[in-house]
């Protein structure tokens, strides 16, 4: 299949399996000037047009997590379309209203971005983001089997919402434990038919956040560790001392202390904001994430890496509860690992049990 057709089979599995777009439905898409987040956005403005959907595109200079978001991507948000495209070379962008005041949903829940309170607050819209996507990446990951897909992300949720505690062990140093008593367990399916529903594509992960303040032990990252605006499998393994729920010790070679000043600087930015909840929340525990995406595979892009196979991922920064707010989340990887559900084993060397 020639590259062009590639890019627009999986443009339209991501329109009609993800999104069920519909005729005369409004659908936004956000990206950047240039390269490959343009090109997928462009095929995605084509087939949206296909399908008489009513497509507005937006284009802003990139974003980090440390940046804010053009006022006119904002206003578009809130204008409430039925979609939200995002596909970007790095991030959507901070809203700095948000992060000053906040925005109180209609499920009376305080939300510090306008995305977050039009998606997951008001359910107006559904969505699915794609950040530092590539065309291989796009054109690999997304046109999958989502039906089993699917079944394995609710056995392995079913199995998180009925848990009380996580231990993730692995051949390189990795054992930790941590509650997720009261949590639920969510998952990316690709499934984002209906208002409020959004997530990643490529999709294929289940994840759920630590009970604050529990996580105990050592992760030692040998996978992909995300530096935000990049990732990089590290030069030698990153090893992570959990304390009460808090990174505590960073240790190892150039990856390490990337990583460690990667967290001085965010917890800086809040600390500069008057932010102090989100300061404090820089260094803690957010989430463990399963990867379940047959096709991914280990690119150096956070986007596809937390989706293989085979892997986990800690996210250091906020959790994904709205109950440890941070202005980072940084995804990194482990390999080959066993995961236990309430002793109960359900992932050995990497390969799901359940």
């Amino acid at each position: 299949m020639a590259n062009d057709e590639k890019l627009r089979e999986a443009a339209k599995v991501a329109l009609t399996e993800c999104l069920a777009v519909k005729e005369g439905e409004r659908v936004l898409i956000i990206t950047n000037l240039g390269g490959d987040v343009f090109e997928i956005c462009q095929e995605m403005f084509q087939q949206t047009k296909a399908l008489k959907a009513r497509p507005v595109m937006v284009v802003q200079e990139d974003k980090d997590n440390f940046t804010f978001a053009d006022p006119a991507v904002l206003d578009a948000i809130r204008g409430e379309p039925d979609v939200i495209i995002a596909i970007c070379r790095g991030r959507i962008g901070k809203d700095p209203y948000g992060m000053q005041i906040g925005y109180v949903g209609r499920d009376e829940k305080k939300h510090t971005h306008i995305y977050d309170k039009v998606l997951d607050g008001d359910k107006r819209c559904r969505s699915f983001w794609s950040p530092s996507c590539t065309r291989e990446i796009f054109e690999r990951g997304v046109a999958i089997d989502y039906q089993l897909l699917r079944k394995n992300a609710r056995n392995l949720k079913e199995k998180m919402d009925a848990g009380k505690e996580v231990r993730v062990t692995s051949p390189g140093g990795t054992d930790l434990k941590f509650s997720i008593e009261g949590r639920n367990g969510h998952y990316d399916d690709g499934d984002f038919t209906l208002p409020g529903q959004g997530g990643n594509l490529p999709t294929g992960e289940v994840y759920v956040s630590p009970a604050n303040g529990t996580a105990e032990g050592v992760i030692v990252f040998d996978g992909t560790v995300d530096l935000d605006t990049y990732a990089e499998r590290p030069d030698s393994p990153v090893r992570v001392r959990f304390e009460s729920g808090y990174a505590v010790e960073i240790t190892g070679k150039e990856t390490a202390r990337k990583l460690n000043d990667l967290l001085d600087r965010s917890a800086a930015m809040a600390r500069e904001k008057g932010l102090l909840e989100a300061e404090r929340n820089t260094r803690h525990l957010g989430e463990l994430g399963i990867g379940l995406n047959p096709n991914a595979i280990m690119s150096c892009n956070v986007l596809e890496d937390e989706k293989v196979g085979g892997t986990v991922h800690f996210a250091i920064g906020m959790n994904l509860e709205n109950d440890a707010h941070a202005l980072i989340h940084l995804d990194c990887l482990v390999l080959r690992p066993d995961v236990f559900i309430d002793g109960e084993m359900v992932m050995k060397d990497g390969k799901l049990l359940v």
